[in-house]
């Protein structure tokens, strides 16, 4: 027996989750980080300023009397501590300090097998950008997070060779003027914030071979009318698709978990298929 797509709008997925969304006190000022109970009240503010000054003070009190009795004791760097590394927590090989090498308008670096290489930043200025299959010899195996950031306002398009598996943290965030983007095929995880403010952007392709949609992944592209995802798909971000408000119509695999935010701030017509 042929089983036929599940199709709700979002406004009857939302209702299933209103009571817990207003306990949580959730509305559109998730997208930046704020709940209703975070917002200061008027007037607290210089109170507030007032007793972090006095504590700050405190701190610098205490640390320098600290520094005058440790004053001959060597630092050591922690190898445990992955302060200023948490980007790239879940790739090996990765060393931030000396690792980068250059090919063109390229940064990248090499996994720790150092048989692929993976884009560490783009400073080039091409707005119809060709991203090359290898960094001098070594094929390239995934997009680095914030890796075209920078150059975000100048990127008018972007294609993407075969052979990548990961697009990274907002690697193309806020590239307001890409229209249309196509993941090859082999890309399997697409993580937190990868297109996140891409305004412009009404049309992305998504092959089969992606299991993973990371946080906000697709928050604020605007101008996204429609997007389909594979049977692959296992894990949908929360807020993956939040403000989306040209959104008309997404097909997920059936039985994958949607988060309660996932589709926050989108039009309450958007079409939900299941299949």
């Amino acid at each position: 027996m042929k089983t036929l797509p599940v199709t709700f709008s979002a406004l009857e997925y939302h209702s299933l989750n209103e009571s817990s969304r207003k306990k949580q006190g959730v509305d559109f000022l998730g997208f930046v980080g704020y709940n209703k109970n975070s917002l200061h009240r008027k007037g607290a503010v210089h109170t507030h300023r007032r007793w972090w000054a006095i504590f700050l003070a405190l701190i610098l009190v205490f640390c320098s009397a600290a520094a005058a009795e440790d004053d001959d004791e060597e630092f050591e760097f922690d190898d445990d501590d992955s302060g200023g590394f948490e980007y790239f927590d879940d790739l090996s090989g990765f060393d931030e300090r000396n690792n980068n090498q250059e090919a063109g308008d390229y940064t990248y670096q090499l996994n720790e097998e150092e048989d692929g290489a993976f884009i560490v930043k783009y400073h080039g200025e091409d707005s119809d950008l060709v991203v090359p299959d290898h960094m001098e010899s070594y094929p390239l195996i995934g997009i680095g997070d914030h890796a075209f950031e920078d150059f975000a306002a100048n990127i008018t398009s972007v294609q993407l060779p075969e052979g990548i598996t990961w697009i990274g943290v907002q690697s193309f965030a806020t590239c307001d003027r890409i229209t249309e983007m196509v993941i090859p095929e082999g890309v399997i995880r697409l993580d937190d914030r990868c297109f996140l403010g891409c305004k412009t952007l009404e049309k992305i392709t998504i092959p089969d071979s992606v299991t993973s949609i990371g946080d906000m992944a697709f928050a604020v592209c605007m101008s996204l009318k429609e997007i389909t995802f594979g049977p692959n798909l296992e894990h949908i971000g929360a807020n993956a698709f939040q403000a989306c408000q040209a959104l008309e119509r997404v097909t997920l695999p059936a039985g994958i978990e949607i988060p309660e935010t996932a589709f926050l701030g989108c039009s309450p017509d958007l079409e939900i298929i299941m299949k």
